[in-house]
């Protein structure tokens, strides 16, 4: 009977202005409402057969007539049927399942427009980043000049090729690297179609270095060749000829640099604001080497037939691949051409692979920056060059003294 008073009491009716009567529930009592039902002046329990007032400590049969006739209730209301209304009435919290889709779809949508914006800062940003890299490498090509009035140098012999940005470490703040390298000791031992590291600089040669490295370019910046040593790439190469005829070869061309180079900025007759001295590029597709091209972006169409420097670049790229290769910036220690020059015969981007024969490479500029690549200047400038430039002009730039006027670019 407690159980039942305390139910009942959760239970009030309030006479508002308009003489309607609230049913307001404080409990999560069960009632069994269809036993409960409401007339003019009480409110009946058929199970016990009393009847209540509303309000604590009241006489149950004491009911406020005076109240009871201003209800505007004309027989029996029952309370289930009444709690129903209430119910509908009653402030909805939460969400339907049909807002919550509603707004899971517009916070798609707005991520869908916003996602491309965020995607091209941080491409905006890594492109400075290059950028600034070209730069330092600028500035040490200066200190380097100024020091021993040449370019680095690039060794004659191929089992002693030091690349030039070797020669350049002790100015990019690199002098502890640079003094574990004895230059007076070669570099790779045993015949040059399969030479070996030289075991004392197995560490150097697999030291990644971040200046060397494009934040735009996510490729693998190890390789391993076939004796299973491990080599850092580098983004950024040397200035190895126009690529017209043979001016590829790393042996003679009419870029900056060639095995035994020693040149000085008084032979770039060109000027050195119209003269590269270093391009982009991607490094290469690591792994085995492929019959067919899977990423002309990355891979080397490699060909065969006479020797080194025995055909001109348009023959080069004519004949039939025989295999594709990833070697490409693999080392930076190391001058062999695929490793460390860069010539003008495609232009930036080209859809079609840079092609090796030897150890010669036909190439142009790449990256993965939307539109071109960037390159650096002899005077220490930085540039960017789109992929539409003109193939004649980009030519000129890798030619130190062509005596030709460029034009826009």
């Amino acid at each position: 009977m407690l159980a039942l008073r305390n139910a009942i009491n959760s239970i009030r009716i309030e006479v508002v202005p308009a003489f309607h009567v609230q049913f307001l529930i404080r409990s999560a009592s069960k009632i069994n409402y269809s036993n409960i039902y409401v007339n003019a002046t009480e409110l009946h329990l058929h199970k016990y057969d009393v009847c209540y007032d509303f309000s604590d400590g009241c006489d149950h049969r004491s009911v406020n007539r005076e109240v009871a006739e201003r209800m505007q209730f004309v027989n029996q209301v029952s309370i289930k049927d009444f709690m129903k209304g209430i119910k509908m009435n009653r402030h909805r919290q939460g969400f339907t399942l049909i807002e919550l889709l509603v707004v899971i779809a517009i916070i798609a949508s707005l991520i869908a427009l916003l996602l491309p914006a965020v995607q091209m800062a941080r491409e905006a940003a890594r492109r400075t980043q290059c950028k600034n890299h070209l730069k330092q490498l600028g500035l040490a090509l200066h200190n380097y000049h100024e020091t021993h009035s040449r370019l680095p140098l690039m060794a004659s012999d191929s089992l002693y090729g030091y690349s030039p940005s070797a020669q350049l470490l002790p100015y990019l703040d690199q002098g502890n690297l640079h003094n574990l390298i004895d230059f007076r000791q070669p570099l790779l031992s045993g015949p040059a179609w399969a030479a070996t590291l030289n075991p004392a600089l197995e560490n150097v040669a697999r030291q990644t270095l971040p200046l060397f490295m494009c934040p735009s370019d996510a490729g693998n910046v190890y390789y391993t060749d076939d004796n299973g040593s491990i080599w850092a790439g580098t983004n950024y190469m040397v200035n190895g000829g126009s690529g017209l005829n043979d001016q590829y070869c790393s042996s003679a061309n009419d870029g900056l640099f060639w095995r035994g180079s020693s040149t000085r900025f008084r032979d770039i007759t060109d000027g050195t604001t119209n003269t590269i001295f270093m391009a982009e590029t991607l490094f290469g597709e690591r792994g085995p080497d492929t019959a067919t091209l899977v990423n002309p972006d990355r891979q080397l169409k490699r060909v065969s037939g006479g020797g080194p420097c025995s055909a001109t670049s348009d023959d080069l790229v004519a004949r039939v691949a025989t295999g594709y290769e990833g070697r490409r910036a693999g080392g930076w220690i190391r001058n062999i051409g695929y490793n460390t020059l860069v010539n003008g015969y495609f232009p930036p981007n080209s859809p079609e692979p840079d092609v090796a024969h030897h150890g010669e490479v036909v190439s142009g500029p790449r990256s993965w920056h939307v539109g071109g690549a960037n390159i650096l200047l002899c005077d220490g400038s930085v540039r960017f060059l789109g992929e539409n430039i003109d193939l004649t002009t980009l030519r000129n730039l890798f030619s130190r003294a062509d005596g030709a006027v460029l034009g826009e670019f």
